[in-house]
């Protein structure tokens, strides 16, 4: 092994252990006292750490060959570390920050920093005093995590992949300047969501010891004729509330 090749193999061990350090610190910090916080998705912080790796060690192969050998770039050793760096490790980075990107996408933090408009919204699910469904359904745990993604993505692949591009589409248009406030939906929200829940509850078949008072409703909602706000209130803050500029 030349000097040079040496020095190539010290400088990629050495950011390798940098990457794989860096990964390994705690995201989360101490717990509450008195609250459960759930284990980590060991996958997902895997998948983040493995992303990481590769890419610094795409980043490290591709700038070596840039920065020391130049001018040895037709050389046959050059276009093998070129090819790793350029476009063997580059794949499985851009999946699984495709991946990771997906998931991390489903949290309210998420959509409290990307959405600024949303403000409102968040802060009136999170308020302790707030009747709305979305503050009922947060603060009394009756959806378990991802509030925000839970209640506005419909069933299956198809829902997801339509909930995505429109959240997409909402970046893209606040980033631009086309959104002009007050939030407003694209298109009737579909009841349909709701049922995915509650339909089969005990609380929804006999609310409050009523076995009646749901009756027929699972038809009016699947045919469109009502939704639950017209007996249940706001899911979210009235229109006169909702996020300006």
């Amino acid at each position: 092994m030349t000097l040079r090749e040496g020095g190539l193999a010290r400088l990629g061990a050495l950011l390798l252990l940098l990457a794989l350090s860096a990964s390994s610190v705690a995201l989360a910090g101490g717990a509450q006292p008195g609250v459960f916080e759930a284990p980590e998705d060991i996958v997902l912080v895997w998948a983040t750490r493995a992303g990481l790796v590769l890419m610094t060690l795409s980043t490290t192969l591709t700038l070596f060959i840039l920065l020391t050998r130049r001018q040895r770039l037709m050389e046959l050793q050059s276009k093998w570390i070129l090819f790793f760096g350029l476009c063997v490790f580059p794949i499985p980075v851009t999946l699984l920050s495709a991946g990771v990107g997906m998931e991390e996408s489903k949290q309210v933090a998420f959509c409290a920093s990307c959405h600024q408009p949303m403000g409102p919204f968040v802060e009136d699910m999170r308020a302790p005093g707030s009747e709305d469904l979305a503050a009922v359904h947060y603060k009394n745990w009756l959806i378990q995590r991802d509030h925000c993604w839970t209640c506005h993505s419909d069933y299956g692949i198809a829902g997801t992949t339509r909930a995505k591009l429109l959240g997409l589409n909402h970046i893209a248009r606040v980033t631009l300047g086309a959104w002009e406030p007050p939030i407003q939906l694209s298109s009737p929200y579909r009841w349909t969501i709701c049922l995915g829940c509650h339909s089969n509850s005990a609380r929804f078949k006999a609310p409050r010891g009523d076995a009646s008072a749901h009756d027929g409703v699972v038809e009016a909602v699947s045919s469109g004729q009502t939704g639950c706000t017209d007996c249940h209130g706001l899911a979210h803050p009235p229109r006169e509330e909702r996020s300006a500029r």
